[in-house]
């Protein structure tokens, strides 16, 4: 690279970081969330580093070590947030390098890649849909491995470009090592790879010839995990959870609300209120309809467009450890689009690539500027745990654990009169954990002021404040 194009990268660095900082820098002055609370500020183990090696083995190490690492600097909520908004932008920056050598390959009549891929990065950078993955702390488990993650994609595509091409396969293979410390779902990446090689034209033995030392990584990370006792809970706590039947069924019903919703930046919910079917809706049957068009047209298209086959294909991958086969007690959460959002994103910069330059700039301006404002609305919600269920309770006014959720941080505020109305409301959705707590929330409120948990003074409305 000359020094002219040298520079003209780093201006492109610079606007990536200049962006996430726009959008999640009021981010930094909010408080711990939910999870949060078990997960790091009432969790010994990560309050010190002689205390995490102690609480090894363990599931996510890599993930508990970065806590531990950021509690010993501060356990103030800013400094876990700042780290979270640099792995953000750092993400963005990886995923910019990766689509420069990608794209060149998987559209090779296209004569200006790097504004292409820039474009896919800044999508990915002000979606909306990552502020559940970047301003919820507990979030940090997806964007600390998308980073492992990706960093492994590109040194593996630094393989065959370089010299060096055993050396970038070996850093590769322990960077996926370091992405399953801290998330089981990095289990996709050689899926990955083999996609992003069949797309681009390798032959099954070309593109399986790169992934030796992956797949003794992952051979020696499932045997790791059957030797962990925690593992053993986690997955045996998930197979109980659903059936297969009402499993698939609620999988349809979560990925309708993932495409209508935060995938367009429409609806972003903390806690959204899906619940399995009974049976199959016609909004069920619309979506597989979709998906086996989009398929079809994926597979036509496969040699003409091979960047549609990679992007619909990416976006399907990246949901399958949280959104197929495996049962979860949530059916789906807006922070699980954090690395699927790039199939989405380059698959429209792409459509819209022949637009004439000034429109095609015009075009990406607007939707940036769309997004971007939603990802600063959506951050406002995080401001404080009470203003975060406020939102939560208005999108799902039916479900208990919002509700829950709102009257111990209203309790935590000092608003006991608040509290107490938002655990009768709770006490009036349906049964469950949630329910249980408030009631027990809700006697112990009642008890602190000497008064009846329920039958005493006048009964507020259920309505979302």
């Amino acid at each position: 690279m000359n020094p002219a194009a040298w520079v003209h990268g780093w201006r492109r660095f610079a606007l990536l970081a200049l962006a996430v900082a726009a959008v999640y820098t009021p981010s930094l002055s909010a408080s711990f969330q939910l999870d949060d609370w078990w997960s790091i500020v009432d969790n010994p183990s990560v309050h010190s580093l002689a205390a995490w090696w102690q609480s090894l083995p363990g599931i996510r190490p890599l993930l508990k070590l970065s806590h531990a690492m950021n509690w010993s600097l501060s356990p103030a909520p800013w400094g876990f947030r700042l780290v979270n908004v640099a792995l953000h932008a750092g993400n963005a920056v990886l995923l910019m390098a990766l689509m420069q050598r990608w794209l060149a390959r998987l559209v090779p009549t296209q004569a200006h890649v790097a504004p292409a891929a820039l474009a896919v990065a800044l999508l990915f950078a002000v979606h909306p849909a990552a502020t559940e993955a970047v301003t919820y702390l507990s979030g940090r488990s997806i964007t600390l491995m998308a980073t492992f993650y990706l960093a492994s994609l590109l040194a593996l595509s630094m393989s065959q470009e370089s010299g060096h091409g055993a050396r970038w396969r070996l850093l590769s293979a322990l960077l996926f090592a370091l992405a399953l410390g801290v998330r089981e779902s990095a289990v996709t990446l050689p899926l990955a790879w083999l996609l992003y090689a069949r797309c681009r034209g390798d032959a099954w033995r070309d593109a399986l010839a790169p992934l030796r030392a992956h797949a003794l990584v992952l051979a020696l990370a499932m045997a790791a995990g059957a030797l962990t006792p925690g593992y053993h809970s986690f997955f045996g706590w998930s197979l109980q959870t659903h059936d297969l039947a009402s499993q698939w069924r609620g999988q349809l019903e979560a990925h309708a609300y993932l495409l209508t919703g935060p995938l367009p930046g429409l609806r972003l919910n903390i806690d959204p209120d899906l619940r399995v079917p009974d049976a199959l809706a016609v909004r069920h049957v619309a979506l597989v309809t979709l998906a086996l068009a989009l398929a079809a047209l994926g597979w036509r298209q496969r040699k003409a467009r091979p960047w549609l086959a990679f992007g619909l294909g990416w976006y399907v991958l990246q949901l399958a450890p949280s959104n197929s086969l495996m049962p979860r007690f949530d059916l789906g959460n807006d922070r699980h689009l954090y690395l699927a959002l790039v199939g989405p994103a380059m698959v429209l910069v792409l459509a819209l690539v022949p637009l004439p330059r000034r429109a095609f700039v015009l075009a990406m301006t607007s939707l940036l500027a769309v997004l971007a404002g939603a990802t600063l609305l959506r951050n406002h919600d995080y401001r404080s745990e009470r203003a975060l269920w406020e939102t939560t309770v208005r999108q799902s006014p039916a479900k208990a654990r919002p509700w829950l959720n709102l009257g111990y941080a209203r309790q935590l505020a000092g608003d006991d009169e608040g509290a107490l109305a938002a655990y009768r409301c709770a006490l009036a959705r349906e049964p469950g954990r949630a329910r249980d707590q408030a009631a027990i929330n809700l006697a112990t409120l009642a008890a602190q002021r000497d008064i009846q948990p329920v039958s005493d003074g006048p009964r507020a409305p259920c309505l979302p404040p």
